[in-house]
């Protein structure tokens, strides 16, 4: 039985069309911006021909995430020298990762994107940690220096979201500021209260976050679903939220980046996991009337990102060169990056599929994993040809 049998033939022939965001100018993109070094991946072409830039846990795990989507097994020699490098970045007083392009001067998301997306590549690898994790240490009631004290206390912690900006220009930004410490208010005990502040916070009208309706709405309220992740915190009011997330994509309102498409999409298929099946399956029957025009509608827009270089760009404009502060490269119009090529991709064609309630099957990267990292293996060392980018690489550089 096919993976599309009971939806309508249009919703079919548009789920169909995600294919055309993956193709085998991905594997030769990402090829391009492996360090044989190291065994990471660059962010982009103009952050791999630079001095001082280097690869990053983040970018590399988002490669390594396009080439398992692409049904890919690593081999054991490149597990172990990308594991062997990331154990390398754990710092061990506090359990994080810091990275060598920033130092151990990060804070905030940052922070957190950087040991989630290295505990992920460790995780693929079959490797431990060095070192205790922070959640493992404040498990055992032990103390991270790092931690902020407003994860310390309810009180703490209501005081510090009070301060945020829950407005829609800074919705998507508060979203992932409060997502990513998820994991530290568990096991500090004060999740609960950050849960029934944030239910609070939402617009009962949209079924999203912040006034109004536009693509940050649904940029923040994605982030938000860090919150929402089983039927014990069921995403609330879920029926304006895919009301309000169909009228969006009918004012024709063109988003800005990748994100923006693939967020409603992430939304959706995040909501519906909180549910149970029986009532999953009613709200995406609210899809079927539309589905196929806001599939279509994404693949173009996605398709207006895609570079000659094989990727996709973060913006319209070019490939970004700084996020939360820190430096990433040159951000060229003309270039690709790692987390657009990502989105863009293979997670824009997976999470088009998941909010319909379908896995799609991998691309057929599997049968090219031997000749791929064959490639890798013998690829020559990085010869940096650009001086490096202007600016400060951190915030507080």
């Amino acid at each position: 039985m096919s993976i599309y049998s009971g939806l309508p033939e249009n919703l079919r022939d548009a789920l169909k069309r995600c294919d055309e965001l993956v193709d085998d100018k991905q594997l030769d993109y990402l090829y391009d911006l492996y360090d044989p070094e190291t065994g990471g991946f660059y962010f982009s072409i103009s952050s791999r021909d630079a001095e001082e830039m280097t690869p990053f846990g983040e970018g590399t795990n988002d490669c390594h995430g396009i080439l398992c989507a692409g049904g890919m097994v690593f081999p054991d020699w490149y597990k172990e020298k990308i594991g062997s490098w990331v154990r390398e970045h754990q710092d061990e007083s506090d359990g994080f990762f810091y990275e060598p392009l920033w130092g151990k001067i990060t804070s905030g998301p940052r922070l957190h994107r950087d040991l989630t997306a290295n505990v992920a590549i460790l995780n693929r690898c079959g490797m431990q940690p060095k070192y205790p994790l922070p959640i493992e240490r404040l498990e055992k009631n032990e103390k991270v220096e790092t931690i902020p004290e407003y994860l310390s206390s309810e009180k703490a912690l209501i005081d510090y979201m009070d301060s945020l900006d829950w407005s829609s220009k800074s919705i998507w930004a508060t979203g992932q500021r409060l997502t990513v410490e998820v994991p530290i208010m568990k096991a500090n005990g004060i999740f609960e209260t950050a849960h029934r502040y944030v239910i609070e916070k939402q617009n009962k009208e949209t079924g999203l976050w912040a006034e109004g309706l536009g693509w940050m709405n649904t940029n923040g309220s994605m982030k938000l679903t860090g919150f929402f992740t089983d039927a014990e915190h069921p995403y609330p009011n879920i029926e304006k939220m895919l009301g309000s997330v169909l009228e969006l994509f009918k004012t024709g309102i063109a988003p800005q980046a990748p994100t923006w498409i693939w967020n409603p999409f992430v939304l959706i298929a995040r909501a519906m996991e909180t549910c149970s099946a029986e009532n999953a399956e009613k709200y995406r029957t609210m899809l079927y009337d539309s589905g196929a025009d806001i599939v279509n509608y994404a693949i173009d827009c996605a398709q207006k990102f895609r570079r000659a270089d094989g990727g996709f760009a973060s913006t319209g404009s070019r490939a970004i060169f700084r996020a939360q502060g820190y430096l990433f490269g040159y951000g060229l119009a003309n270039e690709s990056d790692t987390d657009g090529t990502m989105i863009a991709g293979h997670l824009m064609r997976l999470m088009i599929h998941k909010a319909f309630g379908i896995t799609p099957p991998a691309v057929h990267y599997k049968d090219k994993a031997d000749a791929f990292f064959e490639r890798l293996k013998s690829k020559s060392p990085i010869r940096k040809i650009l001086p490096r980018p202007e600016g400060p690489l951190t915030p507080k550089a």
